[in-house]
This record gives structure tokens, C-alpha cells and sequence, in this order.
């Protein structure tokens, strides 16, 4: 539903597109006279050239306003001087303004003749070529001079010492989380690896070997006999061995014996008592077993480990699955516990890492560079010149226009001989770019101010809303001149339902019919303007044929 409304909305402004206001050419005069001098015509590669504007009988009341900005290209403006004033007591005086120009490109160039506005009037200046020579390097006649050592400058990103903490922090964590997990791991195989039984046989072998009944310490003899007993019960069969006093672990084995759960002999578990209550008399009553009785328990004891797992009973096959699936899912439990804590680390550095490259070189260098600009990328990529309709218009653009078809009213289809529209892009993208252009039946004069009066109304037809219009006067490079509207204005996302906020620049010419090109960018969008401008400069209108 979303896509289809989306495209019902741009059918519905692609059919009403824009309507086009015929009437006679408005012309006008002024008395003010502007012209342009240069100190030379020829330059070597990076000299500059001195333009001046000269501005003749303008009075105090009068506003003017010279050209700004980089519009003597292909020549680039190195530095503006200040406005100076020749005669400002008199009644009319005259303004000049000096500009430095420059090239680093042989070749013969064309600078474009400069606007100059007087009281919201254009004025424009003669077209200036200029030649830029070649610099002859002579390396036989010319003194050497050695190479200049190197000069340092700033880096222009840098990293706070924070930063490195941070990550050094970072590091360690992550190193102590491996070595915990690969601690657990070793533990656990070493617990798979030795089964209780095993272990506790080889206790005894181990306690056997000792010198503690040669030292005659028969309390820490008799105290081990009897842990080695209760760890392997713990492990076995799964009960707090450790922990019962003998009584409640006496009571815990004769309980698993009346539930079948465990085939012990009555006098086994009389014989373990004993010596479980010796222990308790040596460790906490001072009491001294004889060594011929410790021998006796050491043997019962072995008898004892013996008869319990025996009488322990046979793993079926039903659990032994049980068992596999729970070692499974155990495995599978650390293994996830293993990618959040690498997650979360990355996660952590990511944060870190953005935060310091924002906090020394903007957001505006991380939107551009790393989240990324689709109008930088647009600026920056493969432009396509092409020349569209008859008589053909060049236009560089950063992709080609797609021809299309659009509607216009029936008062003035009836003298249109054919109509022609080239775009890429949409209303509701960063950048949309539209050529119109209209042949008439009979030649006609077209009136382009009230083409510009009309542009307000078809704004708001296609659902714009705080519209603000300005207009010019604009030229070609080739010297076609026509009328610019541009400005911005709001319209309603049909998806998001959010506003989208836009800048236009409309351009109309009348040249033998009627053209026209729409440029539209997201506002405050640096690169979507310097697109609309380049695709503007660029503009050029050839003859049949050429």
C-alpha cells in the first residue's frame, strides 16, 4: 500500500507538471552603465589578472550588488577586494570593485560575462578571454637552489590519550573473560576426564604413599580417608557428601537403599559409619586411633568405594541421550555466552571509536565518510554529459536523464507542435533534475515573468507548503538568457507522513519555444546545492547540427 501511494503521488505531480504562461516579452533600460577592464590578456600558468568592475551614475539611493562567490569560472577568483567609491559627495558617482583572478591550466579560456544588480536590475558585463601560457623551466642557465627542508604541520586527525585507555582497557577485560572461560573449560574436561571411581582409587594410592602414617599424624590420616569417600559419593551419586554431618549422610545412603535407588549391604553402611564417627572423634575430640585399626579402615574403605559402585545401578541407554543432550546444551549455553561478551566488547569499542572520531572531526565528517551522503556520493561519482531534445540542450549531470511524458492544458496544446521531459530522481529523494521542453505550432513570444507567477500555484498543487519564491535574471555560458526562480518550500512525506523540507532552483528559457529545468535538494543539504549549481553552469544550448 505504501509503494502504490508513493506512486500515485508521483504520477499525479508528473501529470499536472507545470503550467506554462504565454505572453509578450517584458523589456526595460537603465540609464547606469556597466563596465569591466583587466591589466593583461595573457598570463603565465598561476599569475593573476586584475578585473575590475566599474559601475557609472549611480546616486545614494541606489543598491548594487556585485558578483560573488566562484562565478568567473573556468578562471578561479584568488581574493575580492573591498567596494571603492570614486567621488561619493557628488550627486551621481561611480563604484568599482577589483577581483584577483588565476589559472593553473594552459589553454585559452572564457570568462562569462559577471551580473551586476542595481535596484533588483541585472546588468552584465562583456565576455573576457584570456590566454594562459606555458612556463619554459630553463635548467641549464637557472641557479639550483637545495631542497628546503620539510615543514611540519598539524595532523589533521588525532586521537586523545583517553582513547588509547579506553582500549587498553577494553583489551584486558576481553583477556581476562577469555582466560575465565578457558580456565572453566580446562576444569570441566578435567572433571570428564577422570571418572569419580578412577579418582578415588587413585586418592588412596596416592594418601598410601604419603609419610603421614610414618609421622604418626594419624588425625590428618584418617580425616583425608574419609574425604576421599565423601567427594567421590558427592560426584557419584550426587548428594552433598561435603557437607552432611555422618549422620545425615549415613541416613542420606540408607534412604537411596529403602528406595531401591542404591543396592548397599547393611553391614557396609554399619562398617562406613564407624569409621565416619573415628574421624569426627579425631578431628574434633582429640581422640588418637591406633594405627592397626587406620590399616583396618584403610581396607574398609576400599572394600566400601568398591561395593558402592557396584551397587550403583547401570546407566540405561535413555539416559546416557539425556546426558548427551544436556552436555549439548551446555556447550551451546557457553558458546552464546561467548558471542554476547564478544558482542557486547564490540559493541563497546564501536561506541568509543565513534564518539572520538565524532568529538575531533564533527558529525558532519562521520555522516559523510562513514554512515555515508548519497549527495556526496552523487557529487563525487561519474558525471554523463548528454545533449536532450531538439534543439538540443548539453547538460552534465551525475546521471543521465530518463525521458518521460508529462500533460499540459488544453489552451495551450492546441498550438504545441511536440513536448519533450528528461528527469532521474523524485520529488521525494535527496535530488531530483527535470528538463521541459515545448515546440510550438506558430512562433510565439514567451513571457517569462509571468512563467514565474504561475511556479507559486504548481508548487502548491503538488502539495507544497511554506513556499518561499525568489527570482533572477540567469545566462549561459553561451550567452542564452532566462529567468530563475528558486527558494524552498515543505512537503509531506506519503510514507512517513514527516515533512521533508526542500530547496528548488527553476530555470525558464524562451529560446525558440519554451524550456525548462527543476532542480530540487534535500535543504541544508551543502551537496545537493553544489549539484544544482554545477548542473546550472554547466547548462549550454546548441545550434542544429553542432
Amino acid at each position: 500500500m505504501k509503494r502504490e501511494l508513493f506512486r500515485n503521488h508521483f504520477n499525479l505531480a508528473s501529470k499536472h507538471f507545470w503550467v506554462l504562461m504565454l505572453f509578450l516579452v517584458f523589456s526595460f533600460g537603465h540609464a547606469q552603465q556597466v563596465s569591466f577592464s583587466t591589466d593583461r590578456d595573457t598570463i603565465q600558468i598561476g599569475e593573476q589578472i586584475d578585473y575590475v568592475i566599474k559601475v557609472d551614475e549611480i546616486s545614494t539611493e541606489d543598491i548594487v550588488v556585485f558578483p560573488k562567490d566562484q562565478t568567473f569560472v573556468p578562471l578561479e577568483m584568488v581574493e575580492e577586494f573591498k567596494i571603492d567609491t570614486l567621488n561619493p559627495k557628488a550627486k551621481s558617482f561611480s563604484l568599482t570593485k577589483l577581483y584577483k583572478l588565476t589559472q593553473f591550466d594552459s589553454g585559452v579560456y572564457s570568462v562569462p560575462p559577471q551580473m551586476v544588480k542595481i535596484n533588483d536590475e541585472a546588468f552584465y558585463t562583456d565576455t573576457l578571454k584570456v590566454r594562459v601560457n606555458d612556463v619554459v623551466l630553463d635548467t641549464i642557465n637557472q641557479k639550483l637552489y637545495p631542497i628546503k627542508p620539510s615543514i611540519g604541520v598539524n595532523k589533521p586527525f588525532a586521537i586523545g590519550s583517553w582513547f588509547c585507555w579506553t582500549l587498553l582497557i577494553l583489551g584486558v577485560i576481553a583477556g581476562i573473560a577469555f582466560l575465565i572461560f578457558k580456565l572453566k573449560k580446562k576444569r570441566d574436561e578435567a572433571k570428564r576426564r577422570i571418572p569419580p571411581f578412577e579418582q578415588a582409587m587413585l586418592s588412596l594410592k596416592e594418601l598410601d604413599k604419603s609419610s603421614t602414617l610414618e609421622n604418626r599424624n594419624f588425625k590428618q590420616y584418617i580425616t583425608e580417608l574419609t574425604y576421599i569417600t565423601r567427594r567421590y559419593l558427592e560426584e557419584k551419586l550426587e548428594i552433598r557428601a561435603l557437607e552432611y554431618t555422618t549422620n545425615e549422610l549415613i541416613a542420606e545412603l540408607k534412604f537411596k537403599k529403602e528406595h531401591k535407588k542404591l543396592s548397599l549391604k547393611e553391614d557396609m553402611i554399619f562398617e562406613y559409619d564407624k569409621i565416619l564417627k573415628r574421624a569426627d572423634l579425631a578431628k574434633f575430640a582429640n581422640s588418637k586411633p591406633d594405627l592397626i585399626t587406620l590399616k583396618s579402615d584403610r581396607k574398609q574403605i576400599e572394600k566400601f568405594l568398591k561395593h558402592v559402585q557396584s551397587a550403583i545401578p547401570q546407566v540405561t541407554d535413555e539416559e546416557k541421550k539425556k546426558d548427551e543432550a544436556f552436555q549439548k546444551a551446555l556447550a551451546k549455553k557457553r558458546k552464546k555466552q561467548k558471542w554476547i561478551v564478544g558482542i557486547i566488547l564490540a559493541v563497546i569499542l564501536v561506541i568509543v571509536t565513534t564518539t572520538a572520531v565524532v568529538a575531533t572531526k564533527g558529525y558532519e565528517y562521520v555522516k559523510d565518510n562513514i554512515v555515508g551522503n548519497p549527495s556526496k556520493e552523487l557529487l563525487e561519482g561519474d558525471w554523463i554529459t548528454s545533449d536532450y531534445g531538439i534543439p538540443p540542450i548539453s547538460m552534465t549531470t551525475p546521471k543521465v536523464l530518463v525521458r518521460g511524458e508529462f500533460d499540459l492544458p488544453e489552451s495551450i496544446s492546441k498550438n504545441v507542435a511536440d513536448k519533450e521531459t528528461y528527469s532521474f530522481g523524485t520529488l521525494y529523494q535527496s535530488i531530483y533534475v527535470t528538463l521541459n521542453q515545448v515546440r510550438f505550432k506558430e512562433t510565439q513570444d514567451i513571457d517569462l515573468d509571468a512563467v514565474v507567477d504561475g511556479i507559486y500555484n504548481n508548487l502548491e498543487e503538488r502539495g507544497a507548503y511554506n513556499i518561499i519564491t525568489k527570482s533572477e535574471e540567469f545566462e549561459t555560458i553561451g550567452g542564452v538568457k532566462g529567468k530563475k526562480v528558486f527558494g524552498s518550500f515543505s512537503i509531506e512525506n506519503p510514507i512517513t507522513k514527516k515533512d521533508i523540507k526542500k530547496e528548488y532552483q527553476i530555470v525558464n528559457f524562451g529560446r525558440g519555444g519554451f524550456q525548462q529545468i527543476v532542480i530540487f535538494h534535500d535543504r541544508d543539504d551543502e551537496y545537493g546545492e553544489k549539484i544544482a549549481n554545477r548542473i546550472l553552469n554547466a547548462l549550454e544550448f546548441k545550434r542544429m547540427g553542432q
